[in-house]
């Protein structure tokens, strides 16, 4: 449980290795991720997540990973790595970065379409972000058939559908899903402001008469 010593013994261990076993520096080096979630140091989290996924793509040019294999770590960074984006304060930032590229992208739609509710957070709950909305749209409607929840139906329901009553609908279900949800519950209050922001601009955007009634 001294995970802060762990984590500055697995640093000192990766050092003295130096490149003489690849495959236990990079199993340190998860070892050392796990350590700095777990002290809830995010500023060293965010750092070890890059080296990793930095390791897994290079590890194939060292035959260190073969692509399946690669595809699996990909998969489990996917995961370990929303501890960092829903607690580092540039953390939603991370998220949209890293599932937009296309390897991180193709992992999240092959084996853990699930997480597309964590991107739609990051991405309603990010005003500088909206330029990728498009993109997150197509996929959502993508993996229809392979996942949905509450929060993908929400963007379903306002972009494709353009069903203003289904999305106000849906936003009580969103705030029953984020109140039950261990990485989103956090964004709860701000995601139920953003989202009914979203409704507000959309809606008027769409129509050249607006009735004040269906606004209120």
């Amino acid at each position: 449980g001294n995970y802060d010593d762990a984590s500055t013994l697995l640093t000192v261990y990766r050092t003295l290795m130096n490149g003489t076993n690849l495959e236990r520096e990079f199993f340190a080096l998860w070892g050392k991720f796990a350590c700095d979630i777990l002290t809830q140091n995010w500023e060293r989290a965010v750092e070890d997540m890059t080296e990793l996924k930095d390791a897994i793509e290079s590890s194939g040019r060292i035959a260190l990973l073969n692509p399946l294999q690669q595809l699996q770590q990909r998969t489990w960074l996917i995961h370990w790595s929303l501890f960092v984006f829903f607690n580092h304060e540039n953390g939603r930032n991370g998220i949209i970065d890293l599932l937009f590229q296309e390897k991180y992208l193709n992992a999240m739609q092959t084996n853990c379409p699930h997480v597309l509710r964590y991107l739609t957070t990051a991405v309603i709950t990010n005003k500088r972000r909206r330029n990728v909305l498009k993109e997150l749209v197509k996929v959502i409607q993508q993996e229809t058939y392979n996942y949905s929840d509450p929060i993908t139906e929400f963007v379903q329901c306002l972009y494709v559908n353009f069903d203003f009553e289904g999305a106000q609908g849906m936003l009580q279900k969103c705030e029953d899903t984020l109140k039950r949800d261990f990485f989103l519950v956090g964004t709860l209050e701000e995601f139920v402001e953003d989202a009914r922001k979203t409704i507000f601009e959309t809606y008027c955007r769409i129509h050249q008469v607006i009735d004040i009634g269906m606004l209120a």
